[in-house]
């Protein structure tokens, strides 16, 4: 009788504790709720969901970004963020260029970063980008709000008459103008019976200063850390596919780059790209850029898909 009691028993708590875990995994897509309770966040095979804690803070205090997503393969996983005069973001105190992806662990779930600004009041839009390796990117695009003390000091002024001393004229401060690269396009509709055209131009290449920010220059020295910002047009009639880039670096050792695969471009689409590069040789040499170096794509124009430019690396 004892024997019988003591299954039943056991049968009984074996029950519980299924029912347990169920609730458990039931309640694990609920992370990114505000509540935990009062809404879930629902992931399908194209999701990526990102939380900024906090969603609101103070120049120079630290952001933890953090993120789920549903796609478990390989690819890129990255991070980025707009271009805002006078902001940046450093990471273990090194400036994070604006408008470039930073490559992050397939495995990462989170990242503290701190957001630096020059003005009372910047938001500015950060996004946590997952490309597989058939080309399909997910993103989440989330919007911080950072302010910064003004440092305005009250005093109580003594009552009484109080000459006013004589004020000079304010002169306005000079302080650089840093333009920021906005690409504006109107994809069109493909054509499945077209050609892809992919055309490739040069912007700049500079240095990348403290800011993360890339100033233009055709002269380097041996310990700069070199970048080279192009774009991608599609003028084609038809839809791109997957597609990506080589390039020619003047590093040390000579070895050419070869790009993750890139998102796919429709007819009209373009997308900018910045390859940042250090370890520079001395001496004068090109940096080259190629699309689809293998031709694994049909275009009706291939004469297009190569641009160059010289630099000079100072021996110093």
């Amino acid at each position: 009788m004892k024997n019988i009691l003591a299954i039943g028993g056991f049968i009984i708590l074996l029950i519980i504790g299924i029912w347990s875990a169920s609730q458990v995994v039931k309640f694990i897509p609920r992370l990114f709720s505000d509540t935990g309770v009062t809404k879930e966040v629902k992931l399908d095979d194209k999701d990526i969901v990102v939380k900024l804690t906090p969603s609101t803070t103070h120049s120079n205090s630290p952001v933890t970004i953090s993120w789920i997503k549903s796609q478990t393969e390989g690819g890129l996983l990255s991070f980025a963020y707009e271009c805002k005069e006078g902001f940046h973001f450093k990471m273990n105190s090194s400036p994070l260029p604006c408008n470039a992806p930073y490559t992050l662990g397939l495995e990462d779930t989170s990242i503290i970063v701190t957001p630096v600004t020059d003005d009372s009041l910047a938001k500015v839009d950060l996004a946590v980008t997952h490309t597989n390796e058939s080309g399909v990117s997910i993103r989440d695009t989330q919007t911080l709000t950072i302010t910064k003390d003004t440092g305005v000091v009250t005093t109580d002024v003594p009552t009484g008459l109080i000459e006013a001393p004589s004020v000079a004229s304010p002169v306005a401060p000079t302080t650089p103008v840093v333009p920021v690269t906005r690409t504006i396009s109107v994809p069109r509709t493909s054509n499945p019976y077209g050609l892809v055209d992919l055309s490739v131009s040069m912007i700049a290449v500079g240095k990348v200063n403290f800011y993360g920010i890339l100033e233009r220059s055709n002269y380097f020295r041996i310990n700069d850390k070199a970048a080279a910002k192009f774009k991608v047009t599609n003028l084609g009639t038809k839809q791109s596919g997957p597609w990506f880039f080589s390039a020619v670096l003047p590093s040390q050792g000579g070895y050419a780059f070869t790009s993750q695969v890139q998102p796919s471009l429709m007819p009209g689409a373009s997308t900018e790209v910045l390859v940042t590069f250090d370890q520079l040789i001395s001496g004068t040499h090109s940096f080259n850029v190629r699309l689809d170096p293998v031709n694994y794509i049909l275009e009706s124009n291939e004469n297009n898909n190569t641009t160059g430019q010289i630099i000079n690396v100072l021996n110093y």
